[in-house]
């Protein structure tokens, strides 16, 4: 019995490592299938390139922002951007970290040219919402209406109103450096225009035509164009400050009562006596130059038993002067009680025997 029992065993344990074993390759065999098929995959995935940080429009994107990816042909857009490391490209909308760059979404930066400068123009007239980096056309306006583009497509690189920065190629300044002579003697305008979408809008053609006797005037007269700059810039200064006058106007509310049109006003810093108030009257409050009740015997203030006269009726007074002005009708509860007070004070030394 403890022999076939041993057998059984021995016999169990073949075959429990036998299917073991059977298991184990099987295993083996799907696990290098799946990995063949990995590696076929990745033989047929689209390479491209995302973001490592978050690009804003207009933003240049270098070789250290991108990140080599790799994804799935049918996932996969078919325009990726390749060849990133070796491009330095522009974006035209604002794209987050771990994006797939397509081309549609960046341009190539124009090359460098080496007559590029920076010029600080103070001649033109600037849009009042103008931020830095926004993009402008500069054109010229004539009197008879016709109107050219000079410079197409610029950047602001620094904004200090009236004045900018912006980039121009030789072939620019000598065209501004025209169209600035052409204002000056026609009395043209030299002004900017924004862009809506300047990463998605195209570039601009020039169409203004440069004047061949002002480039003849430019030749034997360099210094006219540093006039004719001068004269448009204090153009553009005089209009500033029409502006700043209209906004100082409409602010005007906010100044000290002291300031404003209606403070009191004091003739000569004359004070009020009582015979001046009975003779001039009290506008407001019943008694005046043609109220004033006759009581021949009461003093007024200040005064030596001087009797208030009768005076005719005279018009009533207008309601429109300052009513803190001496020299006119007056409005003043404190005093009118006072005097009241003055003229009951004499009823009773009169009735005294």
């Amino acid at each position: 019995m403890g022999l076939l029992f041993a057998g059984y065993a021995i016999y169990s344990t073949v075959q429990h490592h036998a299917r073991e074993t059977r298991i184990k390759e099987d295993y083996s065999r799907q696990i290098a299938k799946l990995e063949q098929e990995r590696l076929n995959e990745e033989k047929n995935m689209a390479s491209g390139w995302s973001l490592s940080r978050d690009v804003g429009a207009g933003e240049t994107i270098s070789a250290k922002d991108l990140v080599r990816i790799k994804l799935p042909q049918g996932a996969a857009p078919v325009n990726l951007l390749e060849q990133g490391e070796s491009r330095v490209v522009i974006a035209k909308i604002e794209i987050k970290k771990g994006t797939a760059l397509t081309d549609a979404m960046v341009y190539e930066q124009e090359p460098l040219p080496d007559d590029l400068r920076n010029r600080e123009l103070k001649a033109i007239a600037l849009p009042s919402d103008l931020h830095e980096h926004d993009v402008v056309d500069v054109r010229v306006q004539f009197p008879t209406g016709q109107d050219y583009i000079v410079l197409s497509k610029k950047k602001i690189g620094k904004l200090l109103n009236p004045a900018m920065w912006i980039t121009m190629s030789e072939q620019e300044i000598l065209s501004l450096s025209s169209a600035m002579v052409d204002a000056y003697l026609h009395d043209a305008k030299l002004y900017a225009v924004t862009y809506v979408e300047p990463e998605m809008q195209e570039k601009a053609i020039p169409t203004y035509p440069v004047n061949k006797e002002v480039l003849k005037l430019i030749e034997s007269d360099p210094n006219i164009v540093k006039k004719a700059e001068q004269k448009l810039s204090e153009a553009v200064r005089l209009s500033l400050e029409k502006d700043l006058e209209k906004a100082a106007a409409a602010g005007k509310s906010g100044q000290s009562f002291a300031d404003s049109e209606f403070a009191p006003s004091y003739s000569g810093g004359r004070t009020y006596s009582g015979e001046s108030a009975a003779s001039q009257g009290l506008s407001g409050t019943g008694i005046g130059p043609g109220n004033t009740p006759r009581n021949n015997g009461i003093t007024a203030a200040g005064s030596d038993t001087e009797a208030i006269d009768e005076r005719p009726d005279t018009a009533p007074p207008d309601t429109n002067h300052d009513s803190f002005s001496v020299s006119e009708f007056q409005s003043n509860k404190l005093l009118d009680q006072s005097l009241k007070e003055q003229r009951a004070g004499a009823d009773q030394a009169s009735t005294e025997p």
